[in-house]
C-alpha cells in the first residue's frame, strides 16, 4: 500500500462521493429503524441498518481522504511499487 496525493478536482469528487454516501447511509438507516418498529420481521431491518452503518463508515473514510488530500492505494497485482530514479 502506498499513499497517492490528490489534485483539487479529485478532492472535490471524493468529497462529493463521501458526502453522498454518508447522507444515503443515514437516511437508509433511519428508514430501516423506523420500519423495524412497525413491522414484525425485525432481523431484516437490523441487517440492513448494519449495512447502512458500513456505508456511513465508508463515506467518512472518503471525506477524511478528501480533507487530507491523500488516499491509500494498492499496487496492481504482481507489480511492486518501485521508486523512479
Amino acid at each position: 500500500m502506498r499513499e497517492m496525493n490528490l489534485n483539487i478536482g479529485l478532492r472535490i469528487l471524493l468529497g462529493v462521493l463521501g458526502g453522498a454516501a454518508v447522507i444515503a447511509g443515514i437516511v437508509g438507516g433511519v428508514a430501516e429503524v423506523r420500519g423495524a418498529v412497525r413491522a414484525p420481521p425485525q432481523w431484516v431491518a437490523i441487517v440492513v441498518a448494519s449495512i447502512c452503518v458500513a456505508i456511513v463508515a465508508g463515506g467518512v473514510l472518503l471525506l477524511q481522504g478528501a480533507w487530507r488530500g491523500r488516499i491509500a492505494v494498492r499496487d496492481p497485482a504482481g507489480r511492486a511499487f518501485r521508486r523512479q530514479r
